[in-house]
C-alpha cells in the first residue's frame, strides 16, 4: 500500500512500516495532509455570499426565475450549476468577452462581489423543476372571457404555443414558432407579430385571422409598432441592432436603420415624425427621424438597467421607460433628464399610458404583481394579479387592464377603478402580449 493509500484508507491493517525517510522525502506524506487540510478549509477565490446573492438575484427573476428555473425554454436554468462556472460566465458577460445584448447589459452593472455573491446563492439551489405553483393570492372568477369586460377586440400573443388568441370569442389563430409582440393597424384591420426564433413577422387578417404574409426582417426581432398613419411598421431587431421598416401596402421590408445595442421597442409621436427606440444593450432611448429614417441620437437614462420598454404621456413631453429589472424612469423629453426613477415589481414587463392619460400600468414577469402609477403625483399602487404577468394594456376607455400571466397560462382582466382582478381567463401556452384597438 502506498503512502497516498494510507493516508485515504481507512482499512490499513495490512500496513507495513517502511524504512525511515530523510529530507523531503521524509516530510512529503505531511506537506500533502496540510495540502489537503487546507483546500478542505480555505474558501475557494470566487466564494461568495448567498444571503447577499439572493437579495441581488431579484434582479435576474424576470428571465431566469425566482428559484433559478428559467421562465422559458431560451433561458437557461442557474440553479444548482458549478459556482465557479457561474463565476466565468458573468464575469464574461461583463467583460464582453462573451456577447449577448441583454446579459451584458446586466452583467456591467453588476461588481465582482455581486458576480460571486450571485454564483454562490444559484449554486445552493437545487436544479429541479418546482412540482407547484404557488398561491398567488387572487380570488377571481376564472372561466370562458365575460364579453362585457371587452368593449372592443383584444389579441393576445401565446410564445410557447405559436398561436394569438382574439377576444371576447377565445377564437384562437396558427401563428408561428415564438409569437412574441403585436400591434394592430389603427383601423383595427390587421394584426402584426414577431417571430425571433424565425427573424419574421406575421401578418394577419383582424377579422377572419387567417394568415396573409410572413415577412423576413433581422436577427431576434422584438417589438413592433405601426405608425398613426398605418402605412409603415417598425421591427425591432434586437440581435443585429437595426430596425426593419416594413411596408404594409406591399406587405415588405423597404429600409432598415442602424441603432446602436439590442433595440427592444418603439412608440412613435402621435404626428409619426419621431420614433423612440428603448436600446435594452444600455445605451438609452433612441430617437428617430422617421421622414429621414435615420436615429438622430441616444437620450441615455441613468438609474435603471437594460430599457425595455416604453410609452408617451398624453402631452408627450414625458416618456415612461420600463427597464430589465424592476424599474421605470420618467424621463423628461424635452430636457433629456429623469426626473424619478420608480420602483416597480420584479423583472422585465410591458408598460401602457392609459389612453385618458390618468395612469401608467406595468408588469413584472419574475413576480406576481402589476404597478399602477398615478400620473399626476407619481405614487405607485401594487396589484397582485397572479404568476409572471408581462403584457399590459388597458381598454380604449380605460376601464379595464389586460394583463398576460405567462406562469399561469392564462389573462387576467383588472378594474381600473377598483383595481381588483375581476376575471382570469384560461388561454394557450405562455401568454405574452397584448394588442387593444384605440391604444397603440
Amino acid at each position: 500500500m502506498n503512502t497516498f493509500h494510507a493516508m485515504t484508507d481507512h482499512s490499513v491493517t495490512d500496513f507495513k512500516p517502511r524504512p525511515a525517510m530523510s529530507g523531503f522525502r521524509a516530510h512529503f506524506p505531511r506537506l500533502m495532509l496540510g495540502a489537503f487540510a487546507a483546500m478542505s478549509f480555505v474558501a475557494p477565490a470566487w466564494a461568495g455570499d448567498v444571503t447577499l446573492g439572493k437579495e441581488k438575484a431579484v434582479t435576474c427573476a424576470g428571465c431566469h426565475g425566482a428559484q433559478g428555473i428559467g421562465l422559458s425554454g431560451e433561458f437557461p436554468n442557474l440553479a444548482g450549476q458549478q459556482e465557479a462556472y457561474l463565476v466565468k460566465q458573468l464575469m464574461a458577460f461583463k467583460t464582453g468577452s462573451r456577447q449577448d445584448p441583454t446579459m451584458n447589459a446586466m452583467a456591467a452593472s453588476l461588481s465582482e462581489a455581486d458576480i460571486r455573491n450571485l454564483a454562490a446563492y444559484y449554486a445552493s439551489l437545487s436544479g429541479f423543476m418546482p412540482t407547484a405553483v404557488a398561491s398567488t393570492d387572487v380570488t377571481a372568477p376564472t372561466g370562458p372571457a365575460n364579453p362585457a369586460l371587452f368593449p372592443q377586440p383584444v389579441f393576445v400573443t401565446l410564445k410557447k404555443a405559436g398561436a394569438v388568441t382574439a377576444f371576447p370569442g377565445e377564437n384562437v389563430w396558427s401563428g408561428g414558432p415564438d409569437m412574441l409582440y403585436n400591434a394592430l393597424t389603427p383601423d383595427g384591420k390587421t394584426l402584426l407579430a414577431t417571430s425571433p426564433s424565425t427573424g419574421s413577422v406575421y401578418v394577419f387578417d383582424a377579422a377572419t385571422g387567417k394568415q396573409r404574409a410572413v415577412i423576413r426582417v433581422g436577427k431576434a426581432p422584438k417589438g413592433v409598432k405601426i405608425m398613426p398613419d398605418g402605412r409603415f411598421a417598425y421591427v425591432s431587431n434586437e440581435g443585429s441592432d437595426e430596425i426593419s421598416v416594413i411596408d404594409l401596402a406591399a406587405l415588405k421590408v423597404v429600409d432598415t436603420i442602424p441603432v446602436e445595442k439590442a433595440p427592444h421597442n418603439v412608440r412613435f409621436t402621435r404626428d409619426g415624425r419621431i420614433g423612440y427606440v428603448t436600446l435594452q444593450g444600455g445605451a438609452g432611448i433612441g430617437v428617430i427621424d422617421t421622414r429621414a429614417r435615420k436615429m438622430t441620437r441616444v437620450i441615455p437614462v441613468p438609474g435603471i438597467t437594460g430599457p425595455h420598454n416604453i410609452d408617451l404621456s398624453a402631452d408627450e413631453n414625458t416618456a415612461y421607460v420600463r427597464d430589465f429589472v424592476h424599474h421605470v424612469a420618467v424621463l423628461d423629453l424635452k430636457n433629456g433628464t429623469v426626473k424619478k426613477v420608480i420602483t416597480v415589481g420584479n423583472g422585465h414587463g410591458g408598460i401602457d399610458v392609459a389612453p385618458n392619460g390618468r395612469y401608467v400600468a406595468t408588469a413584472a414577469i419574475g413576480d406576481n404583481v402589476i404597478s399602477v402609477i398615478d400620473t399626476r403625483d407619481l405614487s405607485v399602487r401594487n396589484v397582485t394579479v397572479g404568476k409572471g404577468p408581462h403584457g399590459i394594456r388597458a381598454s380604449a376607455d380605460s376601464r379595464w387592464i389586460y394583463v398576460t400571466l405567462t406562469q399561469e397560462n392564462a389573462v387576467a382582466v383588472v378594474d381600473a377603478k377598483t383595481l381588483t382582478v375581476t376575471q382570469k381567463i384560461p388561454v394557450g401556452a405562455f401568454p405574452f402580449w397584448v394588442a387593444v384597438p384605440g391604444n397603440s
